[in-house]
């Protein structure tokens, strides 16, 4: 059966305004156009013959395609254009929306369910309408079903969200925006416009804040990089199906526009710099004079989303300062915010600490450790050997922006510098002592009385009152030094003494040969000490020393060593600490001459030149017992 004129006439009016609400979204002033008949019937809609004159399906069509579905069941249309709205945004308004704009050019059966569907959802006239719905199903079930159909296929691919993700490649410093389509159940759904845009300190791989696609069946990534550091906001749109109302005598729906709607949006924290950092260990908490100087450092950075740049190389430089005293040790300068490398070493140069030695050490991670030897100048060779004169040592260690790549100056915006007077940077230099003493007498009688004079130095001016560091690692001073001696020959034979004369550098084992005669303290502090003789130890005690045998007597000063102080052993075999002690002497009484029996004519006077001769010869022989016994008081002596 035909429609009558007047649902002709509203479908041709509905159609246009409809199909032109979808071009542009304009106001009914710019839908003035001829609403074109939706014939042939047959294709549009379908009569509904249990009331003879009305129809279900397109009521009207404009030029542009668009087909207009009736709202009020029941009323008549006058077909004038009225006030048009977009219908609320909702996810019956979305499904019907994208069958409108899927099902443009469809069977009349099609038609007929679209309107059935659109009364079913949004008409205003229910009581009319359910007689009407009635009347079709008898007439048109299959419409019915067709309706039903539809409905459930619109729920799998109309757009309901677009669901935002965000991966990171490479720490906070860039990754990947994914994003997806998804319908009323969550399920991704292609062929959907969409528009993702980052708001803050970050770029998509194009160069550009906005980055547009096509939805697809699976996630869509869009790389990003930091181009600076902070809160970066991803706000997205994608363009989904509305509905347009138009209110007149008979109120219709039509599709609307593809339009742009908000999607998920997320914000996150980027960061393209980073902030270096080192921890060091001395390798050595004590290190002996002479010595070359290393250092254990290990590169890490500073903050919690501060991330190394993976494989980018940044060069640290080492600052060693060496000859500190005790006092210095609670000095600790920290670097200000702000100031730069060069302006700290400034100010430590200011408070006379200037460095002797330097360190380099490069690194291309966090985590990575290097031994770093101290050399005697900046990018030098020749390696630093502690003083004699020791002291404390202690590292400084930095990052300095201008000193590194151009590349890497993209991510270093600013040097690092470590503190000075870190426990952990700091060491002590062993200082080395000298002694020089010489014996009162090198040689003595057995009985007498042996005594040393020994002038030490060496030692720092404070040895004696640092009571050590728990923090740093480095132990208390020692207090004592000690002084022996060591007495070494043949009780049995004296002429046998000389076989054991002191010959080594180290003092021997105790044996029938070699004996301590006595051990003695004095003070590990520079000086001149008397050692015997009645002069008193370190604990005031008087210290006398007899030759109580023959042989050689040693004086031995030793101090064991300590973390300021390298341990020193006087030689054994120093002559001038040697004493050579001998047996007393005692003059041997001269036997007298055993005279022949004399004859009484020998018994007589001797005069003249005979008596003269007798007597000359009895001077001479009393002259040569004299020399004989001289001679053998001064060997003796000089022995």
């Amino acid at each position: 059966m035909m429609a009558t004129a007047w649902q002709r006439m509203a479908a041709r009016a509905l159609s246009a305004l409809v199909g032109l609400a979808m071009i542009v979204g304009a106001a009914p002033a710019a839908w003035a156009a001829q609403l074109l008949d939706p014939a042939p019937e047959d294709t549009y809609y379908l009569i509904d013959v249990a009331e003879g004159q009305r129809a279900v399906g397109v009521a009207a069509r404009d030029a542009a395609g668009n087909n207009y579905y009736c709202i009020q069941a029941g009323m008549l249309a006058d077909y004038q254009i009225g006030p048009t709205s977009q219908v609320s945004d909702d996810d019956n308004a979305r499904r019907l929306a994208w069958l409108y704009d899927t099902y443009r050019n469809a069977d009349t059966q099609t038609h007929a369910a679209l309107g059935i569907l659109t009364q079913n959802l949004f008409g205003t006239q229910p009581q009319d309408w359910q007689r009407h719905l009635e009347a079709v199903k008898a007439k048109y079930p299959g419409a019915v079903t067709r309706a039903e159909a539809l409905w459930r296929e619109s729920s799998e691919h109309a757009p309901a969200s677009l669901k935002v993700e965000r991966t990171d490649a490479v720490a906070l410093r860039g990754g990947n925006v994914r994003v997806r389509v998804a319908n009323s159940s969550g399920k991704s759904i292609a062929g959907v416009p969409y528009t993702v845009t980052l708001e803050g300190p970050a770029r998509f791989a194009n160069g550009k804040s906005s980055v547009s696609g096509v939805s697809g069946t699976r996630e869509t990534s869009h790389a990003w990089r930091a181009t600076g550091a902070g809160p970066v906001s991803v706000r997205t749109t994608y363009q989904r199906h509305t509905l347009t109302r138009m209110d007149s005598k008979q109120d219709f729906l039509t599709y609307g526009l593809s339009d742009n709607v908000g999607g998920e949006a997320v914000t996150f924290t980027v960061r393209k710099d980073f902030t270096p950092a080192l921890s060091t260990v001395t390798s050595r908490k004590v290190v002996d004079a002479g010595e070359k100087v290393v250092d254990r450092v290990t590169s890490a950075v500073s903050g919690e989303d501060s991330v190394w740049v993976p494989g980018l190389e940044l060069r640290a430089r080492g600052y060693y300062f060496a000859g500190l005293s005790s006092a210095r040790l609670d000095m600790r300068f920290e670097p200000k915010a702000g100031e730069g490398t060069a302006a700290f070493l400034s100010r430590l140069a200011a408070n006379g600490l200037k460095p002797v030695a330097y360190g380099t050490a490069a690194f291309t991670d966090s985590g990575q450790s290097v031994d770093a030897q101290a050399v005697t100048e900046p990018g030098g060779k020749e390696p630093y050997l502690t003083d004699e004169s020791g002291g404390f040592g202690t590292w400084v260690w930095a990052f300095e922006r201008d000193d590194q790549s151009l590349e890497a100056q993209e991510y270093v915006l600013k040097d690092w510098t470590s503190a000075f007077g870190d426990a952990s940077e700091t060491n002590s230099n062993r200082a080395k002592v000298a002694v020089d003493s010489t014996v009162t007498e090198h040689s003595a009688d057995v009985g007498a009385s042996l005594s040393d004079t020994i002038t030490v130095s060496g030692f720092p001016d404070d040895h004696g009152t640092f009571a050590g560091d728990e923090e740093l690692g480095i132990g208390a001073d020692r207090q004592y030094a000690r002084v022996s001696v060591w007495w070494s020959g043949d009780m049995d034979d004296p002429s046998k003494d000389d076989d054991h004369r002191p010959s080594s550098k180290e003092p021997p084992v105790e044996d029938e040969h070699h004996r301590l005669i006595g051990t003695w303290e004095y003070r590990a502090v520079n000086g001149t000490f008397k050692v015997g003789a009645g002069a008193p130890d370190a604990h005031g005690e008087a210290v006398h020393i007899t030759a109580e045998n023959h042989g050689w007597y040693v004086f031995v000063w030793s101090f064991d060593g300590d973390d300021r102080v390298m341990p020193h052993t006087s030689r054994y075999d120093d002559a001038w600490e040697t004493v050579r002690v001998g047996e007393p002497w005692v003059p041997e009484e001269p036997e007298k001459p055993q005279e022949p029996p004399q004859t009484p004519e020998e018994r007589l006077p001797i005069t003249g030149v005979g008596e003269m001769v007798a007597v000359a010869i009895g001077v001479m022989a009393a002259a040569a017992v004299v020399g004989v016994t001289m001679f053998a008081i001064i060997k003796r002596r000089s022995l």
